[in-house]
């Protein structure tokens, strides 16, 4: 879940600032400022995408005149001019800016149509200017909004201030008898109108391109923490203020004071309520010890005095409970730090466990063996744990869960299974927290398919409603947080659906807090897809499955003794030797890719990829395309991937493909293997989310499945990563590492056996701590609602 940043400020000249400088820089344009009698020129800076002066649809005839025929700066330059001459006081408030960031998830096209209607339902049709333009600097795209300050009347611009009129239809007067007036402009109930607008149409946008994410548009205070957001600063910000005053004024170092004095400010409100932390890092993990509270408060408190009495202010709030204490490991004899959580978190979690275990009682849903049997004889091919585990999702019961492997057959299970309920008379839907995982659902099992996010707008907004007639399938499960998975579980309930759940645990973990799918899977049982078909050799299934159990250091010696860990004396040497074996594996009829952690180490193993396939004359130098990570060049045969969902082209997240055509600014490519292949076509202007993809990151592989990998190892990885990068193979697989740098933390085996899964308040149910924290949370729960109802009891009477 992200943050949105919607940072309104006004332009006065009581702070030194004007209109038509702020509208000269943010057009990156020559403008003319009438009333000083000078010319700015701004033309020189660079990331300006796109820009739009608007009138409202209601304009008065002499503000039309004003722009008519004038480019959009020019229409700016003019209107603000006209502002700038009209207002008189030499502290005169001349208009407001809004500071607006963009998702980084959408393409430039889908940004701009995000922001257009944002301004016609939020701005125009409020009867305000909008002069909006949009600048992408690398990782920062955002927009700024000016609007005005006064309505647009038929001779000119009217008053700031209007009359509240009554529903009489006359000015409302105060107890003096003077008439009540309110600002036209800027409002708090308008600026949190235009802010919820923003937010809903950004969340509509997001599932409408098809991305796995929602934008959280509460404010710190809205999410019971008292923190002011900081503005963003990026690279180059940050390099100007390290050059000091020298530099001069400059809009970044203005944003450099800014974010310095909101942090400092928000230090401040740590200092009074110190509990706000615990917000913080609950969104990451439902259990957390001393340390990870530390960290986050280290971001804001630098004094060791204050920083040691305020962890202990946080420690003894009501709202963080010990689950355990500190203890020495049987297992590794190493001293425990004591656990914590919160006691929202804890209440969430018992709560979804207890869902769970009682749809899991339900006598309903069930699927006659004769149906079953049909079943099985139609897909003759399955074998026995997918059998088995069909039979035990078609059972009573309204929640079912499948652990799948990674190549253990989970699709074809789960088209046979959809295949059963069908024909019992059930609805079969899906989702998936990404959307390339949702369309792999819809596509090989047939079960139309969604993402979270997509299933969660359409229910707000009263659609696709589940009944008792529906399966909802959700796939990926591993990867849902406790939050999340709580509100699935809780619509399953109140709509009478059954909820079948198919994942992983032990692959790629939950972003948020909780690791769910494991918790409701041992509580209310599951099957286990554990023969692995993926891979063609038995030595590399049995590989697979010592990595999905656990059991690295077996796993590896299968490896070493098989001749595929590649060490090499320095990481830049295991790149190289990477590359090369690579290059002599080459063929353009096996489906290759070559996987690392991190996207520095993606990039370079992109590059000199590439540059041995041009230097074997394979590929040619290729054409320009501009890309949303800078210029790169495609050329027939590339390997591209997508990075962004996109429905126009019916492309995905983590897609592979590759280019059969290409010209400067554009190309086509083949997605997809044997009769699912189609042929799709890039225009930069419209699509710019691609790369080169002979190397790709661990997280954008999952549920991917080619011939050949190559494994770049790093100290970053875990078991879940090394688990996901080894088992995407069907033929050959390699890992490759510097054996320095891992000597000396401790050896490849120690390395990628770090286990950093999800735990969940539940995992410590047994122990003596559980149920006294989970008692007094939830009596403190109960306090909480009588105190609520009271207050609510309190107010009719006195309205009353």
């Amino acid at each position: 879940m992200a943050i949105t940043h919607f940072t309104p400020q006004l332009i006065s000249r009581g702070s030194g600032r004007s209109a038509v400088l702020s509208a000269a820089y943010r057009h990156c344009a020559r403008m003319e400022h009438q009333a000083e009698g000078r010319t700015v020129d701004y033309s020189a800076k660079r990331g300006l995408r796109y820009e739009e002066f608007l009138l409202p649809p209601d304009a008065p005839q002499w503000a039309r005149e004003l722009i008519a025929d004038r480019s959009v700066a020019g229409a700016a330059e003019a209107f603000w001019n006209a502002i700038e001459a009209f207002e008189k006081r030499s502290d005169a408030q001349l208009a407001k800016e809004f500071i607006i960031a963009l998702p980084v998830e959408l393409t430039i096209d889908q940004n701009v149509a995000l922001v257009r209607e944002f301004v016609a339902t939020q701005v125009l049709a409020r009867g305000q200017v909008a002069d909006w333009v949009f600048h992408d600097e690398p990782g920062n795209p955002h927009i700024h909004l000016m609007t005005t300050l006064r309505p647009l009347g038929e001779d000119g611009f009217g008053p700031k201030k209007v009359p509240v009129i009554g529903h009489d239809g006359a000015p409302l007067r105060n107890a003096a008898g003077k008439i009540v007036y309110r600002l036209w402009s800027g409002e708090k109930a308008e600026f949190l109108a235009q802010r919820e607008g923003w937010l809903d149409l950004q969340n509509r946008h997001l599932a409408l391109a098809g991305l796995d994410i929602r934008v959280d548009g509460r404010s710190y205070a809205e999410r019971g923490v008292d923190l002011a957001p900081t503005t963003h600063i990026g690279v180059a910000t940050k390099a100007i203020d390290r050059k000091g005053k020298k530099a001069g004024w400059s809009p970044k170092l203005e944003r450099v004071a800014l974010h310095e004095e909101r942090k400092t400010d928000n230090r401040q409100r740590i200092l009074r309520r110190p509990e706000i932390v615990l917000d913080l890092v609950s969104r990451e993990m439902s259990v957390f010890t001393e340390r990870d509270i530390a960290r986050v408060l280290h971001r804001y408190v630098d004094d060791a005095g204050t920083f040691q009495h305020l962890m202990a202010r946080i420690l003894q709030n009501p709202e963080a409970l010990r689950l355990e204490g500190e203890c020495i490991a049987l297992a590794t004899g190493i001293r425990e730090p004591a656990k914590y959580t919160t006691r929202e978190l804890i209440r969430l979690e018992a709560e979804m466990a207890h869902r769970a275990v009682w749809l899991a009682g339900r006598s309903s849903h069930g699927v006659r063996e004769k149906v079953l049997a049909a079943a099985f004889e139609r897909h003759a091919r399955l074998s026995e744990e997918q059998r088995v585990a069909i039979a035990h999702v078609a059972s009573v019961g309204r929640i079912a869960a499948v652990v799948g492997r990674a190549g253990a057959g989970k699709t074809t299970m789960m088209k046979a299974a959809r295949e059963v309920w069908e024909a019992a008379g059930y609805r079969v839907v899906g989702a998936a927290l990404a959307g390339k995982a949702a369309e792999g659902l819809e596509k090989e099992a047939g079960i139309a398919s969604r993402t979270l996010a997509s299933w969660e707008l359409a229910w707000s907004n009263g659609r696709e409603q589940l009944d008792d007639k529906t399966i909802f399938v959700l796939d990926e499960a591993g990867m849902v947080s406790s939050r999340q998975m709580a509100l699935f579980v809780e619509a399953v309930v109140k709509t009478g659906a059954k909820l079948a759940l198919v994942g992983d645990p032990d692959q790629l973990q939950p972003i948020e807090a909780g690791a769910a799918f494991r918790a409701i899977a041992e509580r209310t049982g599951y099957a286990e897809l554990e023969t692995i078909y993926r891979q063609r050799e038995q030595w590399m299934r049995d590989a697979s499955l010592d990595l999905a159990r656990g059991r690295v250091a077996e796993a590896l010696q299968a490896y070493g003794a098989n001749g595929k860990l590649e060490a090499r004396k320095y990481k830049a040497q295991a790149v190289e030797a990477l590359i090369e074996d690579w290059n002599w594996d080459y063929d353009p009829a096996k489906s290759t890719l070559i996987l690392a952690h991190l996207r520095r180490d993606v990039r370079v193993l992109n590059e000199m990829a590439r540059a041995k396939l041009i230097e074997r004359g394979i590929v040619e130098d290729g054409h320009a395309f501009r890309t949303e990570d800078g210029p790169r060049s495609f050329a027939t045969g590339d390997q591209i991937v997508f990075l962004k969902n996109e429905g126009s082209l019916g492309v995905k997240n983590g897609m592979i493909a590759r280019v059969i055509e290409a010209r400067p600014g554009w190309f086509a490519a083949m997605i997809g293997e044997g009769e699912a292949r189609r042929r799709v076509e890039v225009d930069q202007r419209f699509y710019a989310n691609v790369d080169h993809g002979y190397a790709t990151t661990i997280h954008k592989s999952q549920g991917a499945t080619v011939d050949r990998v190559k494994v770049l190892a790093t100290l970053s990885l875990d078991r879940h990563l090394a688990y996901v990068a080894l088992t995407r193979h069907r033929e050959d697989v390699a890992l490759y590492y510097g054996a320095i740098s891992f000597g000396k933390a401790g050896g490849l085996t120690k390395i990628l056996s770090q286990s950093r899964a999800k735990e969940t308040t539940l995992d410590y149910e047994r122990g003596p701590s559980y149920r006294a924290a989970l008692r007094f949370a939830e009596a403190r729960g109960l306090h909480l609602m009588r105190v609520a109802r009271t207050l609510v009891a309190d107010k009719v009477r006195w309205t009353v």
